[in-house]
């Protein structure tokens, strides 16, 4: 059987360079990486020797794309920004016959799959958060209560910005929401003093329930969930607040005042990116439980290129069934965290027990609104 081919979209940026990284050294796959830049893709392929080969492509193109996808066992999406390119590049993959993962989802109507398999959302945040409710709700008898929530620090890139910006508008999720049996708008407010363990100083937590927390809660039949942006510093989270209003400056502007605010917020400073969460249920002897989580690294782009290349195997090895999915719905939360507990430079802890009162970025924010 010949040697599976993967097509990694965007493969010389922050997520896509790490990302084929990960897949040489499973030493069973070969790598085209595809930008429209052929330099450094060039370059990469030379670092990573025989397995890669580069070749020139460009997202908004569908006959660049077709050529890039064909012969493709899966194709791995890390350019952007996602609301821009939609689902084009899932449907030139599912066109050559190619299986498709994503590190992001821009929400667009899904592409037909027909026999092929797509995993989308398959990063940090869509994809490692929506993860953190099935891993901790795993073995409770009755799960009840989620908080969890992302706070990082470091520098913010330009497609990361315009993807946030765009989000906004899309559905993605529901400021100073929670879920209790549906999503409850205007029910948290934010709280500037948040304590989180593992995180070197107080945040600023902003309640956004995404749509993949409420959709976690839904399937795993969960009371309440609440789910949290968290700010390490106040300029990136002042020029959000001002950027929500229309100030008549263009997409690309607004997005360098993000990575401007990011990077005042980060200097300094060593980086960090987090996820946390704990989830509060009963166990299957009828006593009340807690389950806590936290995922830290240096670097956002390493986590999500570690969830994406974990999905580009999965899929590879027929672990997925076909059809279009998200990550959070089809992957093993504790695999995706035993890969990343392997990688150097990421912690993940966790620990398990009876529920006692203690700090908890859930219980400590006081509620508003008639719920």
């Amino acid at each position: 059987m010949a040697t599976p081919l993967i097509g990694i979209l965007g493969a010389y940026g922050a997520v896509g360079a790490v990302a084929a990284r990960r897949l040489a050294a499973e030493g069973r796959f070969r790598l085209r990486l595809g930008g429209r830049d052929p330099e450094p893709a060039r370059r990469l392929a030379a670092e990573l020797g025989p397995p890669a080969r580069s070749q020139e492509v460009d997202a908004r193109d569908g006959q660049s794309l077709a050529a890039f996808a064909a012969g493709c066992r899966v194709v791995l999406n890390c350019a952007g920004p996602a609301y821009v390119l939609l689902d084009r590049v899932r449907r030139a993959a599912f066109a050559a016959g190619a299986d498709y993962v994503d590190v992001m989802d821009a929400g667009a109507d899904p592409a037909p799959a027909g026999p092929r398999t797509a995993v989308l959302s398959a990063g940090l945040v869509p994809g490692l958060s929506g993860l953190l409710p099935g891993l901790l709700a795993d073995g409770v008898d009755r799960p009840l209560r989620f908080s969890g929530g992302y706070a990082g620090l470091g520098a913010l890139t330009h497609t990361g910005a315009v993807d946030y910006l765009l989000s906004l508008d899309r559905g993605f999720g529901v400021p100073m929401a929670l879920w209790r049996g549906g999503v409850v708008p205007r029910a948290l407010r934010t709280d500037d003093d948040v304590r989180v363990p593992g995180l070197p100083r107080p945040v600023t937590a902003v309640p956004f329930l995404t749509a993949e927390v409420a959709e976690r809660a839904r399937a795993l039949g969960l009371e309440e969930a609440r789910w949290y942006n968290a700010f390490d510093g106040g300029f990136l989270h002042d020029a959000l607040n001002r950027l929500h209003l229309d100030d008549g400056r263009d997409l690309d502007a607004r997005a360098a005042e993000l990575v401007r605010a990011g990077a005042l917020d980060a200097a300094g400073r060593t980086p960090y990116h987090a996820l946390w969460g704990s989830l509060d249920g009963v166990g299957r002897d009828g006593t009340a439980v807690r389950r806590t989580a936290l995922v830290r690294g240096a670097d956002g782009s390493e986590l999500t290129a570690e969830v994406g290349a974990f999905a580009v195997v999965e899929v590879s090895d027929r672990r997925v069934p076909t059809g279009v999915h998200r990550a959070a719905e089809v992957l093993s939360p504790r695999r995706v965290l035993d890969r990343l507990r392997a990688v150097p430079g990421i912690v993940v802890t966790e620990q398990r027990g009876d529920a006692a009162p203690g700090a908890d970025l859930a219980y400590e924010t006081e509620e508003e609104g008639a719920l």
